[in-house]
Formats: C-alpha cells, structure tokens, sequence
C-alpha cells in the first residue's frame, strides 16, 4: 500500500512539473514576440538598454528641415517647362448601319421604317450625315427626322448623293423615318422603295486632347515670400484655324482669348501670388478648336527682400569641455532632395565659413573647432536655390 502511495506521489510531481514547463515556456514565447519597448514594459526594464536599439552615443543639438533657400542676392528665379501639345480633332463615327429595309405604300397598305439612333454630347457632334443606296424605286421617297420632314423626292436607282441632317433638328435620341408617296389618283399603283447600305454617320469633336497640364511644386518659404508671379510662353499655332486659348492656374483662369499672332512669344501674365497653394500646383492650357505647340514656357516669380534664416544650437558645458578634450566630435549634417543637381552654399558656423560646393545627395562637415561653449549659429547662404530636406548638428562620443 505504501509503495502505491510513493508510486501516486512522484506520478503527481511529474505531471506538475510537466504543466509548469509548458505555462512557462507559452509566458517566455509571448515575450519574445513582443516589440522590445513593450517587452521592455513587461520586464520593468524601461531603464535599461533594449537589444537591438542604437548603442551610439549621440545626441542631437539641432534638427531642422529647411527646405527651399533662396539666394540673397537674386529676387527672381524662373521654372521651365516642357513643350504642350492641345488640339481638338474631329472622328468620323458610324452612329447606325442598317444593311436594308423596303418601304411601300398603296390605296389599302403602309409600311414605314424607323430607325433610331443616341447622340451622347450633342456639342460635339459635326457633319452628320445619312447615306443609302437604292435598289428600286417608285414614286417618292419621303424622309423624316424627328417628324421633321427632310427629304422628299423621287429617287432613281444607285448611290445618292449624302443627306445632310440639320443639327438644330438632331436630338439626344433621334428617329428617322422612311416612306414612300402616296400614289394619289392612281390608286391601283404601288409606290415603294427598297434601300440598301443604310448608314448614319458624323464627325465627333474628340477633346482628350483638348488640354494639357504642368505640375510644379511650391514650398512655404517660396508662398511667404512671393510678390508677384508672370507668365511667358512661345504659342506655334495657325491663326485661320486656332481657337481660345484658356490658360489656368489651380482651376482659376488667368487668360482666355484667340492669340493675335502665332509663333510669337506672348505678352507676360501677371497673377497674384495667393493663386498659389503650398505643394502641389497645377498650369492648365486648353483651347475650343484648332491645333496649338505652346513651348518655351517660363513661370518667374519676383521675391520679397529674402530673409536669410538662422539657426540656433546650444551646447552644455560638460558637452563643451568633452570636445575641448577631444572625447566627442560635433558634426554638421545636410541632406538634399537630389544627388544630381550642384549644391553651392556659404555656411557660416559662429561667424566661420564653410563652403558647399557638390552634387552629392548629403553633406557631412565636422564643426568641432568652430563651436562655443552656450549658443552657437548657423546660417546658410546658397549662390542658387537649394532644397534641403534635413539639417542636423549632433554630439558624437
């Protein structure tokens, strides 16, 4: 007996053991799954350094994001923009075809033929015209559109010359209809037609091409400091054909008139600057008919007197005598938006002068030498303009 308790006992013990070792190891796997600052948290180890975190010891005197500087000494810049390419074509469309139909009439019978057909922009429709060819023929042939009557006539056998269909009498939905005449006093005839090659067609106005728009990107320095903005463009263009050209910027129209003279450059337009927006702007050429090359297209924008931006770091006395002694470095770090454009820049660190000159995409320059112990200056002055996406001075150990 007591060797069956002993033997119950130690069973007991393993199954505990067991069910520990699997809580245990279900607790260590969800906190290898978590983010190392929530296992942190779990651990109470807020304090302590994470595995995998950045070891360095750095720290960050300075972090901006200058984007555009503008040269001091030049008020005015200029965008250039590829050649647009508007014109309004006309295609020729089968709206309807019908391969034959036989019309007849006589003292005791009628038979009439309607063909319908959609006319989806009815201010684009040009030249719509009916076609047919007539196999045989008695009497008139009479021809309705929208129960207006638009032909009536007696057709010999063959191809007809076109009929045109009057555009104040087509509609969005239209019915033409066939007949033939009455044959009046000679009431033992029939008249009747029987046509082939039944076709209406027109030429549609395809306006895809009607317009063309240029993007351009404004930053906010540029939007504080505009004072006006013009525009210059070069329009190749045939006066006999070309229609109005309408000239927008973000949806507000700032020119609409049928040039005087083509292939010369036109006058400037002056618009406010508040026609502008931060980001994203769009310049929309658009005409009514004909065909325009708009080319050498130049947006300049005259500036305010240009504020050259400083920017302040501060540097604490243990820091200071860290980098007197040669312990921690202090660098200057730019990036641009490119690393295919020049970069021409005058730095000055606390009234020292550093210069950029590369195409390079970033910019790093030790300043160790050039600091003070408290407040120190920076101020960049680019001979171009330079779009600088990040500016930083760090404190490195």
């Amino acid at each position: 007996m007591l060797f069956k308790l002993k033997r119950k006992a130690a069973s007991d013990a393993s199954a505990a053991a067991a069910l520990i070792f699997i809580i245990g190891a279900l607790i260590v796997l969800f906190i290898l799954l978590l983010s190392p600052e929530e296992r942190a948290k779990v651990l109470d180890l807020e304090n302590e350094t994470i595995v995998g975190a950045d070891e360095e010891d750095t720290s960050i005197l300075l972090s901006e994001s200058p984007k555009r500087l503008f040269p001091v000494d030049d008020k005015e810049f200029e965008r250039l923009f590829s050649a647009v390419n508007i014109y309004v074509a006309e295609e020729g469309t089968e709206l309807k075809r019908v391969d034959s139909l036989y019309v007849k009439k006589s003292l005791f019978t009628s038979k009439k033929v309607n063909i319908s057909f959609d006319i989806p922009k009815l201010e684009d429709v040009k030249n719509a015209l009916l076609n047919f060819m007539v196999e045989e023929g008695k009497g008139r042939l009479i021809i309705m559109l929208n129960g207006n009557e638009i032909f009536d006539k007696k057709v010999e056998q063959g191809n007809i010359n076109p009929i045109e269909l009057d555009e104040n009498l087509i509609e969005g939905k239209n019915v033409i209809e066939f007949e033939a005449s009455s044959p009046g006093g000679t009431f033992w005839r029939t008249n009747r037609y029987s046509l082939e090659d039944v076709m209406i067609t027109a030429d549609f106005l395809m306006r895809d091409t009607q317009e063309g728009t240029l993007t351009f990107i404004v930053d906010p320095t540029e939007i504080d400091n505009l004072k006006r903005i013009r525009l210059r463009y070069l329009p190749e263009c045939n006066e006999k054909t070309a229609g109005r050209l309408s000239i927008s910027i973000n949806n507000y129209e700032v020119h609409s008139a049928v040039p005087a003279d083509c292939n010369i450059y036109s006058r400037p337009i002056e618009f406010l600057p508040d026609r502008l927006v931060v980001g994203e702007n769009k310049l929309k050429f658009s005409t009514t008919k004909g065909w325009y090359l708009i080319d050498n297209i130049k947006l300049t924008s005259e500036l305010k007197e240009i504020i050259v931006p400083v920017y302040y770091f501060e540097l604490e006395e243990d820091d200071f005598e860290d980098v007197q002694d040669k312990k921690a470095n202090v660098t200057l770090y730019m990036k641009f938006v490119d690393d295919v454009t020049r970069k021409i820049a005058d730095i000055t660190v606390n009234n020292h002068l550093i210069r950029l000159d590369q195409e390079k995409i970033e910019f790093n320059e030790t300043i160790s030498k050039l600091v003070e112990e408290g407040n120190n200056a920076i101020k960049i002055e680019p001979e171009d303009i330079l779009d600088i996406v990040e500016l930083k001075v760090k404190l490195e150990s």
